[in-house]
């Protein structure tokens, strides 16, 4: 079965199950296992980090149980948290993987930039209320196009981890009271969204050249520190 799912990351340990935290991961399998009477276990497109967001975060999980996925969708939402929803629910072949399958995620990170801060928007972008150069940020941005070692724009990676990937598409977009950076590429590393991000405002604010985020792709021993945080970044789509 796989299942189209949205949260707000802000009460939760990040996706990935853990003993002693709440999780997306654990919060939709022992819903499941509630509701179906059996043992299940929940594979996600991408492991979101603590107070990230979804709008688009993919599952899939193999059940005996004949009921109709639009049926499950239903019992499954009056069951699950104000803040974890199952937008879509349908038959998956055998073969889909929610990670394995993926072509691409995108990710979009929102600064609010007005001088105020807003309740209403606290939860879901980070109040940046600071000059910025967008188009310089832009620049910086294309640059870590393409298929490269990210490793330095990781935090916590085993030495034996694999960390090439590849962005496929980047923008900075600016609105009246907003900025949005959006990055999509074959997969993520830890942190790695936010690194880039918290990189970018420093080259906005004119503190680093737009060239200094590609020198770390030469050098993935030497890691970045600035981080932005958590609540501004929300998972927006998985392709297939």
């Amino acid at each position: 079965m796989r299942l189209l799912v949205e949260y707000d990351g802000t009460d939760f340990h990040g996706f990935a199950r853990q003993k002693a935290a709440r999780t997306v991961q654990g919060v939709l399998e022992s819903t499941l296992q509630a509701l179906l009477k059996e043992p299940i276990q929940v594979t996600g497109a991408s492991r979101t980090d603590a107070g990230v967001h979804a709008k688009g975060q993919v599952v899939h999980f193999f059940t005996e149980s004949p009921i109709p996925p639009t049926r499950l969708m239903h019992a499954l939402n009056r069951r699950l948290p104000p803040d974890l929803k199952v937008r879509r629910a349908a038959e998956a072949p055998l073969e889909f993987h929610a990670r394995h399958s993926a072509r691409s995620r995108l990710y979009r990170y929102t600064l609010y930039t007005r001088s105020h801060p807003s309740v209403w928007r606290i939860r879901y972008a980070y109040h940046y209320p600071y000059p910025l150069d967008t188009e310089r940020m832009a620049e910086a941005l294309r640059q870590l196009e393409g298929t490269h070692d990210f490793r330095a724009f990781s935090v916590k990676t085993p030495e034996e981890q694999h960390t090439v990937r590849t962005l496929y598409r980047t923008a900075v977009r600016r609105t009246h009271d907003s900025i949005h950076i959006e990055l999509e590429g074959s997969g993520f590393l830890r942190g790695m969204v936010r690194l880039i991000v918290g990189s970018l405002l420093l080259v906005g604010r004119g503190r680093l050249p737009p060239d200094a985020l590609p020198e770390y792709l030469h050098h993935p021993t030497q890691r970045l520190t600035t981080m932005a945080p958590p609540q501004g970044l929300c998972l927006i789509r998985v392709q297939y």
